[in-house]
């Protein structure tokens, strides 16, 4: 019901008393489901990491800083779908910056070459 209306159509109250006495507390979760999304969190970005370190050292310049701002959001302030955006936004878009400072070497080879 939209908090406007003039009275709930179930109850015929009006609707200013029944959003005042409606409880604003989100669901909660159970401790231990806070705890397994917050180690979840910890093991994939901590994987994230460690295989970037082993398999794509020249990629870590954009990785690291995605994964800290990852890790904390997820792990740290329990928000994991943010935590994983911000860290797809960062790994995304930072490199997409630099995509004409990359090309130049190409350009020069293939400008000699012509």
């Amino acid at each position: 019901m939209p908090p406007n209306a003039a009275s709930c159509r179930s109850c015929h109250l009006p609707m200013r008393d029944v959003t005042r006495n409606q409880s604003l507390a989100r669901p909660r979760w159970s401790r231990r489901a806070r705890v397994q999304t917050r180690l979840w969190g910890l093991l994939v970005y901590g994987g994230i990491l460690a295989w970037c370190l082993v398999q794509l050292p020249t990629a870590a310049v954009f990785v690291v800083p995605a994964v800290a701002v990852g890790a904390v959001l997820h792990v740290v302030r329990g928000r994991p779908v943010l935590g994983a955006l911000l860290f797809l936004v960062i790994l995304v878009v930072a490199p997409s910056l630099f995509w004409q400072s990359m090309l130049t070497d190409t350009m020069d080879s293939l400008g000699s070459r012509l």
